[in-house]
């Protein structure tokens, strides 16, 4: 079965040979009325160059949305690729500071807590925005968040199991506190 930009090109080739064999045909018809003899030859010839002329402006129109469509779909593909790129990332972040920051409050007992939390809403800000944070292991991350904040990370494989290099975020967000506490 063809692809649909397979068939999309089919279909723009074979409106692209009607409109040049409508445009010939309608000089043709042009002509036929303009040399014509009678009335009733070259009302006949008009109404075919009119029908043909009609013909040719409909398939013209019919590319021209079919490219508008193409140019949407490929709009509309690029902005849902960022949009789920974007909620990718918002759930990496979310489940980093949830880690991390339980370790904070696990660790710290004194009023340092705040500001190391404060911290590591400005150091996770600045990973979001590096290319490559969603590809890096988040175990990786968490890791290396915690020895910039000046904690133990939690021992290897204790991040939850959930969280993977595609999409980490869980279903609801009491799965997400019981897995990765």
């Amino acid at each position: 079965m063809d692809s649909d930009a397979e068939m999309m090109a089919r279909h723009a080739a074979l409106l692209a040979r009607f409109a040049e064999q409508a445009a010939s045909l309608a000089e043709d018809l042009c002509a036929a009325a303009l040399a014509a003899e009678t009335a009733e030859e070259k009302q006949a010839f008009s109404l075919a160059f009119h029908r043909m002329g009609r013909a040719l402006r409909q398939t013209l129109a019919l590319e021209a949305r079919l490219r508008r469509d193409k140019d949407r779909a490929g709009r509309e593909d690029r902005i849902e690729a960022v949009r789920v790129e974007k909620a990718r990332t918002e759930a990496r972040r979310g489940h980093l500071k949830g880690t991390v920051e339980r370790l904070i409050w696990t660790e710290q007992e004194n009023l340092d807590a705040d500001d190391l939390v404060e911290r590591l809403d400005c150091l996770l800000e600045a990973e979001a925005g590096v290319e490559g944070f969603l590809a890096e292991d988040p175990q990786t991350q968490i890791v290396r968040l915690c020895k910039i904040l000046g904690l133990d990370p939690p021992p290897q494989g204790e991040v939850s199991p959930k969280v993977t290099k595609g999409v980490e975020a869980p279903d609801d967000e009491e799965d997400y506190w019981r897995s990765s506490a």
